[in-house]
């Protein structure tokens, strides 16, 4: 129980900030949830709560057979896994592990919920922007040399896709660990706020669907080679994202109704993720830096290339990411000190009292 409370409050900026975030979005959901909204919402709950830990058990799982190579698998895993998840940690981790999916859920109703709040008016501006950023030529343009072959596609499209599998395997990961609190804590409330500022507020007052959606709402489309290519490469190699693509324009047109995930485009919050696990790596060990950073170039490269994002949704939701983290972490380090201050105090005023 004193294990518990202690968690509770190690936790508590964090339960505020979700708790905050979930009401906002409870009543831009609008009407009371239907049994069968509720069911989805726990099975998503559900859902969400089990897919980090098990992407983790599957690298772990990975990693043994690997390096440690086992004579008994299956005896090896569960004793070391017995071992590492004491009650102490489990306890540790619960009110995060609790708090994660009901901030995911609330990040989809607010995406969800963009076009009611914003129309999609800032596509021509971004597109704009990026011409002008870089020399009068679209950026997928001057990357297509280099990129335009299926292979390479292919590598991006699935870089792009196990940028999901990464992030939950980190999180949960970090949520777990109890020998980094600070970095714990940093990447924890980082990660909330950058994704209620960036893609929450700044989503609806830029609301942009995104190159790959800029035939919908406009008549000539620059972008339309692009996709084209996209197109013939996924004849070779699967291209995903055109299936998800198309997956949530028909949510979209539907209006819910055949469910709606939301469309957003500038910032790009697949970037800004990848921007603070490289700067979580780099606080853990170099080759974790370097390994996330480059991670996090394919992330932009790849946000470009398959059409989902203008360059400037990445350069934004990188500065966005960095700057958060910093303010985080000087908050974070501020309140380290004080408390340091404050325990270095306690010996000497049971001591007599402060000495002049």
């Amino acid at each position: 129980m004193n294990t518990l409370r202690a968690s509770l409050r190690t936790h508590r900026a964090l339960l505020l900030i979700v708790l905050l975030y979930a009401a906002a979005a409870t009543v831009l959901a609008g009407s009371l949830p239907s049994p069968s909204d509720i069911f989805n919402v726990l099975a998503g709950f559900l859902v969400a709560i089990l897919t980090g830990p098990v992407f983790i058990l599957c690298g772990y799982t990975i990693r043994v057979m690997v390096v440690q190579r086992p004579h008994r698998l299956c005896h090896y895993l569960y004793h070391d896994l017995r071992r590492y998840l004491s009650n102490e940690r489990l306890l540790h981790a619960l009110p995060a592990m609790l708090l994660i999916p009901i901030f995911a859920s609330s990040f989809t109703v607010f995406k969800a919920a963009i076009p009611r709040l914003h129309p999609y008016t800032w596509d021509a501006t971004l597109s704009g922007w990026d011409m002008a950023l870089h020399g009068g030529v679209a950026p997928w343009e001057r990357l297509q040399p280099l990129l335009g072959h299926p292979l390479v596609t292919a590598l991006l499209n699935f870089s792009y896709h196990f940028w999901f599998f990464l992030f939950y395997a980190v999180l949960y990961w970090l949520i777990l660990d109890t020998r980094r609190p600070l970095l714990r804590m940093q990447f924890l409330l980082s990660f909330a706020l950058t994704w209620i500022a960036l893609g929450s507020i700044m989503a609806v007052l830029f609301a942009s669907v995104g190159p790959c959606y800029y035939g919908h709402l406009h008549g000539s489309d620059p972008y339309a080679p692009l996709m084209a290519y996209l197109h013939e490469a996924n004849q070779h190699i699967p291209v995903w994202a055109l299936q998800v693509q198309e997956m949530l324009w028909q949510g979209y047109q539907s209006k819910g109704a055949n469910g709606d995930l939301g469309i957003s485009a500038m910032p790009s919050m697949h970037v800004a993720t990848a921007v603070l696990m490289a700067m979580m790596g780099w606080r853990v060990s170099r080759a974790a830096g370097i390994a996330l950073s480059a991670f996090a170039v394919l992330i932009l490269l790849g946000s470009i290339h398959l059409g989902w994002h203008y360059a400037v949704d990445g350069y934004v939701g990188a500065a966005g990411a960095a700057l958060v983290w910093h303010l985080v972490g000087r908050m974070l380090g501020s309140q380290a000190a004080v408390s340091a201050v404050s325990m270095a105090t306690v010996p000497c005023m049971s001591k007599g009292g402060l000495t002049s």
